[in-house]
This record gives structure tokens, C-alpha cells and sequence, in this order.
């Protein structure tokens, strides 16, 4: 009798921890979080959040499945352009001990924000310290100067290229020929976005939207715009993706949405272009 007991306990014990493994492996592809407060975190965001111009979006202090050890920690911050040395400083002051992982957003005197990220990416975190891997201020200056009332997120990868993507372009705007217009100022200046960004002059430059995807390499900011405008302005041209990306058949080519009697010019413009992409193939999409 009591060896039917132990096997049928022994049964229910496997059948428990079998289901407890299943909620772990679940947690683990979920990736779900389990809070980790800590006075010290506390104290940090709340001491950001009180500096000039600076709001908290958002925090968080967690662990995960399978070892719920080495917590992490993320602060959302915007700031204004004039309080971005101040944040900067205050994170690398602070006592807090652990690594802080940060999503800055910086509003900029002229309408834009410019959103990074902290470490940069493939690089370690230093602690609490704020580091983007980019000049943050010098790079929010230069797109308050060179475009309006767009929200961008700026990345490095280690490897290239400095990345440039519109989150919300022109949304207000009321047609995608005056949306794709607005992300134009961004190929002028890529160059000198990405030089102020503290970003070496030999990487190329992606400018990422819904509407336009381009890749500028170095020499090529003017002559690009050059392009894009006639396509836009006599072609009409409303959407353009050529940004050097794997494409799904392995094949680079530049796509573009127009009016069906413009194929022919558009692609002739193209390949007098002069640009990196004037030998690539032209395939027109459906609006």
C-alpha cells in the first residue's frame, strides 16, 4: 500500500514539476517581467525627473525566467535640448551601483525630437552613466536646423550605417507626396547629421521612413536630393525604398510607387543618377 502511495505521490510530483517547467519555458519566450524595485533605482529616476525640462516616461526594474537573477534596469526619459548636459551629468554622478539601460528622447527648439538609446548598440553599459555612443546635443541641434515636426530615432551599429528613422513623418500632412517631401531635408543634411552625431565621415547614412528608405554614402547627400526632388516634384513619386537592406530574394534593387506613364523617366533618372544605386534594377510597386 505504501509503495502505491510513494509512486502515485512520486507520479503527481513529476506531473507538478512538469507544468511548473512548462509556466518557466512560457515566462522565458514571453519574455515576461518580474518586478525588482530598489530604493536606489527609485531614487535615481526620481532624481532625474526633477531636473529642468526632464519627464520620466517610464522604469523599470526586473528579472527574468529560468535564473530571476541580475536584475535590469531601463529609465524612459525626455528632456529639452537646453536640459540634455545636465541629465547627462546627473547619471554619471549617481551612486545607484548596477547598470541602467536608457531611452532618451530629446526635444528639439525647432519642433523635432531626436530618440536614443543608452548603451549604444553592441556596447556594454557603464554603470548608471548615460552614454548613447553618439553626441547626442550637437546632433539635436543640427536636425532642429535642418527639418520641422519629425520624431527620429538615431542608432550606430558597430559595423554601420548610422541610421536616421522617422517614427512619425509629417502624419499631420495630407498627402504621402507632401509626407515624403518632409523627410527630404534628412538626405540634404545626412552628412552633417551624421558628422555632428560624432559619427565617422567614411560611414554611410540610412534614412529610414514609411514612405522613403534611402542609404547615402559618403559624397552623395546633394546629388541624392538632386534625384529624389525630380522624382517627387516632376515624376510624381510617392513612395521610394532603396536602402541597401537584404531584400527577401536576395536581390538589391530600388522600389518606387508613380503613376504608371512615368515608369520610363523614373527609371532613366535613375540610372543618370551618377549614385550608388543608378546600376541597381527598377521595380514599381502597386500603390
Amino acid at each position: 500500500m505504501a509503495k502505491k502511495l510513494w509512486i502515485s505521490l512520486g507520479a503527481l510530483l513529476a506531473i507538478g514539476l512538469g507544468g511548473a517547467a512548462i509556466v518557466v519555458f512560457v515566462w522565458m519566450i514571453d519574455e515576461t517581467h518580474f518586478d525588482r524595485p530598489d530604493e536606489g533605482f527609485d531614487r535615481l529616476t526620481a532624481q532625474v525627473e526633477s531636473l529642468p525640462g526632464a519627464s520620466v516616461d517610464g522604469s523599470e526594474r526586473w528579472v527574468e525566467a529560468p535564473t530571476f537573477s541580475d536584475p535590469t534596469s531601463w529609465i524612459g526619459l525626455s528632456v529639452d535640448e537646453a536640459g540634455l548636459a545636465e541629465v547627462i551629468d546627473t547619471s554619471c554622478a549617481s551612486p545607484y551601483p548596477s547598470e541602467v539601460m536608457w531611452t532618451l528622447r530629446v526635444r528639439t527648439d525647432g519642433g523635432n525630437s531626436v530618440t536614443v538609446n543608452s548603451p549604444a548598440e553592441g556596447a556594454a553599459a557603464s554603470g548608471p552613466c548615460l552614454d548613447s555612443g553618439l553626441d547626442a546635443a550637437a546632433l539635436a541641434e543640427r536636425i532642429g536646423g535642418a527639418a520641422q515636426d519629425l520624431e527620429l530615432y538615431a542608432s550606430n551599429a558597430p559595423d554601420g550605417p548610422f541610421a536616421l528613422v522617422a517614427l512619425e513623418e509629417g502624419s499631420v500632412l495630407d498627402d504621402d507626396a507632401a509626407r515624403i517631401s518632409a523627410l527630404l531635408p534628412l538626405v540634404t543634411h545626412a552628412e552633417a547629421l551624421r558628422d555632428a552625431a560624432g559619427v565617422d565621415s567614411t560611414v554611410s547614412v540610412d534614412i529610414g521612413g514609411s514612405l522613403l528608405s534611402v542609404l547615402v554614402e559618403p559624397g552623395e547627400s546633394e546629388r541624392y536630393r538632386a534625384l529624389l526632388d525630380r522624382l517627387v516634384d516632376e515624376h510624381g513619386v510617392t513612395r521610394y525604398y532603396a536602402d541597401g537592406g537584404n531584400q527577401i530574394d536576395g536581390v538589391a534593387k530600388v522600389q518606387i510607387v508613380a503613376p504608371d506613364d512615368q515608369h520610363a523617366a523614373i527609371e532613366a533618372a535613375v540610372r543618370d543618377s551618377g549614385l550608388h544605386i543608378a546600376d541597381l534594377p527598377v521595380r514599381f510597386l502597386e500603390p
